[in-house]
């Protein structure tokens, strides 16, 4: 038997009009190390393609035309049916596998056979394309997606990409395979259904990559966000689509909504709870007495009509609610049932179910329970709690008169959404610059690790708290670890930042180069005409262009400090900031005329608003001997950035020598109050104290320095000036009071300057 009669793995590819990268996604498939596989590629109406499948000349590769247009999911599902693999997973038409794609999920499916998905990690790409030949330039990859397998976060938002899994064929036919009403997130449609009834299994490896454009994306996920009200209800087609039942993985539960009036409110207020619950559930809407025959009633409900699991439970005349609700309760097979009336308040708690659900798991002696939601007090109605189903048919019998207890519980946050949770309270700390809590509080995270985003995820948050705290050497370690697992391009671009910040400038540029070469950028890529462009934000490749051309600046490689300037103008052509690399450059090749050439064409208003640019100016009016205009320009920066530190030095001794001390006090106070651990602005501030005289104030500063800097020369000078002065003041006052007693007071100019002969001395 041959491969081809009986693959391992079944991938399918759902194509339209994008044949310039059918290609490449052939391609990465021909390329996988595991040779047991088949391909089926679902032209889905648009351009042929059928040259493109036929150079491959590849009998494993199947091709299926059609003409008219049908979307990805109806494809998906023509595929499943032809599909002769164990297992299948899908491609875009425009995104790419690793070779290690097909052996990593069907060895962990092999290995966990209880397990019906398996997923990888996937690389988000940014790139743009040449208007003429098609060709895209790879500009950017970032981890935007990695989570442990979490079943209430999968009932919440779908984290498992399509790209990303690869699943067991009859998993995906016993849960009806995609739903094809759905048109956007189909894969959550089908990723939230297996969840009922199968385990996740996420491999911690990056396998593929999957394109975002940079300009006019044509995906149809992001075509059909356009229009807010259709997006939503397609959100609510996939949650309201359940599978058969028995569900081995979820607790069944039924929603019966005791109607009493259909319409317009009624379907506002149902839309409230479908968005807000994210638990499955089955709705049950009791008409009691509300008037409309069965058939007027599904009318009313409009689009809403369409949700699959929704029914209408129809009582002509007028009961009591609790024999309503019962009458509802009968006609449900749900373990749980969830009383509703119009006085719930579903967006106030909307994770009740997943935590009362905890409860009952935690407490097998609970039988039911409310919560403590304003608005939905006991006052309002007896109703809106959890119930086992068979214990309120039991309490509900007709003449019945035992009391039920039915506990208010204050709704706490459900363990499926404890890292979203902390990682809210992190980005808070983060953002008030309480560094140690917030590093705690990120570590509490890294070290949770169930049903949570790891490592290769929070590397960026990682990043910025451990420079905020000074622990480079942390954050060094993750790095190095991160590439050697095959996270790769933006580690790369982290760790030449990293060596930015340390000023180690020849790794700067080995690291970028590495990155480069793992976007398979080259300069000449940015000749396109796709380049310049502009955009609001900056791409990381941007930064990594930048840190490049300061390294070789630094090293004194002008030429090569100048090519990457000039290629970060080429990815963000309203950007000032490659023009300050382009004057940093000129002045460091001691051609003044140029760099003020290259400030003259800086963008505005960015370009104005950054306090490099004024120093920049500084720079050029020293080298013109202008220094008061130069001291001008510090003081400019010092306005337009408060809080830099690398105003400082150029400030202080540009002012120090036209001695403007008055006018240097308040910009170094007013840094050093924001930043109070800065002991050399701290040291600065105490010499312009003691040039103006202001010698408590000046000990005082240098006082501080010394704590935060116990080597600080300038602080020490201070000090020791201070001391000598009031030592010799103290001499002054000593013989003063021997020539009282018929001794000779003798004063040298150097101790007391600006006394003449002729000056009366006073005491």
């Amino acid at each position: 038997m041959t491969t081809t009669d009986h693959p391992k793995v079944t991938a399918l590819i759902s194509t339209f009009n994008r044949p310039q990268y059918l290609a490449e996604s052939i391609v990465s498939i021909e390329a996988q190390t595991m040779e047991n596989w088949e391909l089926i590629v679902l032209n889905d109406g648009g351009l042929d393609v059928a040259h493109v499948v036929e150079k491959f000349a590849d009998p494993r590769i199947i091709y299926v035309p059609d003409e008219t247009n049908r979307g990805a999911a109806i494809r998906f599902n023509q595929g499943l049916k032809m599909a002769r693999g164990d297992y299948v997973c899908y491609l875009g038409d425009d995104d790419t596998f690793y070779p290690n794609h097909f052996e990593v999920l069907s060895k962990t499916l092999d290995d966990n056979p209880e397990v019906g998905l398996a997923y990888s990690d996937l690389y988000a790409v940014s790139s743009v394309a040449d208007s003429k030949s098609g060709q895209r330039h790879i500009l950017d990859k970032q981890m935007l997606v990695s989570r442990d397998f979490n079943r209430e976060f999968m009932f919440h938002y779908n984290h498992v990409l399509h790209v990303s899994l690869m699943h067991r064929r009859e998993a995906a036919i016993r849960v009806g395979g995609f739903d094809e009403e759905v048109k956007v997130l189909i894969e959550w449609s089908l990723n939230r259904r297996l969840a009922f009834l199968y385990d996740f299994k996420h491999v911690e490896i990056p396998t593929g990559e999957y394109h975002m454009a940079v300009f006019k994306s044509d995906r149809i996920s992001v075509r059909e966000r356009r229009n807010q009200e259709s997006y939503k209800h397609n959100l609510r087609r996939i949650r309201c689509n359940l599978p058969a039942e028995p569900w081995t993985k979820v607790e069944s539960l039924d929603l019966l909504y005791l109607v009493d009036k259909w319409g317009d409110k009624l379907n506002t207020h149902l839309k409230e709870i479908i968005d807000n619950f994210d638990h499955p559930m089955k709705i049950k809407l009791i008409g009691n007495g509300a008037g409309l025959s069965l058939d007027e009633a599904w009318d009313s409900l409009k689009e809403l009509r369409e949700l699959k699991n929704i029914e209408i439970i129809r009582i002509p005349q007028k009961i009591q609610p609790i024999f309503a609700f019962r009458r509802a309760a009968k006609a449900s097979k749900a373990r749980f049932l969830f009383l509703v009336t119009p006085a719930l308040q579903a967006a106030k708690a909307p994770r009740r179910l997943f935590s009362s659900l905890e409860s009952f798991k935690n407490d097998p002696k609970l039988k039911s329970l409310r919560w403590a939601v304003p608005g939905e007090e006991k006052d309002v109605t007896v109703f809106e709690c959890l119930i086992y189903r068979d214990y309120f048919l039991k309490f509900t019998k007709p003449g019945n008169r035992a009391t039920v207890n039915i506990p208010s519980v204050v709704v706490s946050p459900p363990k499926g959404f404890k890292f979203d949770l902390m990682y809210t309270e992190y980005q808070k700390q983060f953002k008030n610059k309480d560094f140690g809590k917030a590093k705690a509080l990120l570590q509490a995270i890294l070290d949770d690790k169930v049903g949570a985003p790891h490592i290769q995820f929070l590397i960026g948050d990682l990043f910025e708290i451990c420079l905020a705290t000074d622990d480079l050497q942390r954050v060094e370690k993750e790095l190095y670890d991160l590439i050697e697992r095959g996270y790769v391009t933006d580690n790369l671009i982290r760790l030449s930042r990293l060596k930015f910040i340390q000023k180690k400038w020849p790794e700067v540029i080995e690291n970028g180069t590495k990155a480069m070469e793992s976007l398979s950028l080259v300069p000449e890529d940015f000749e396109s005409d796709c380049f310049p462009f502009r955009l609001g934000n900056e791409l990381n490749t941007f930064k990594l262009f930048m840190f490049m051309g300061e390294a070789y600046l630094q090293l004194g490689h002008h030429g090569e400090a100048a090519r990457f300037y000039h290629l970060a103008s080429k990815l963000k052509g309203n950007s000032h900031k490659p023009f300050l690399g382009f004057a940093k450059t000129y002045l460091a090749a001691g051609q003044i005329d140029r760099a003020e050439g290259a400030m003259a064409r800086l963008p505005q208003p960015s370009g104005m608003d950054d306090p490099e640019s004024h120093r920049l100016l500084a720079t050029i009016c020293q080298k013109r001997k202008d220094l008061p205009l130069a001291f001008d320009c510090l003081k400019k920066a010092f306005e337009k950035g408060p809080d830099d530190e690398n105003n400082v030095e150029p400030f202080y001794f540009v002012g120090a020598a036209l001695s403007r001390w008055p006018e240097m006090v308040e910009p170094l106070r007013n840094f050093t109050l924001k930043k109070e651990t800065h002991s050399g602005a701290k040291a600065r501030l105490a010499a312009v104290h003691f040039n103006l005289g202001d010698d408590y104030l000046a000990r005082e500063a240098a006082a501080q320095a010394l704590e935060l800097d116990p080597k600080s020369p300038v602080a020490k000078s201070i000090l020791e000036r201070l001391n000598n002065k009031a030592a010799q003041a103290a001499k002054v006052t000593q013989t003063a009071d021997e020539s009282q007693n018929g001794l000779c007071l003798e004063l040298g100019e150097d101790l007391l300057p600006g006394l003449s002969e002729n000056s009366t001395l006073v005491w």
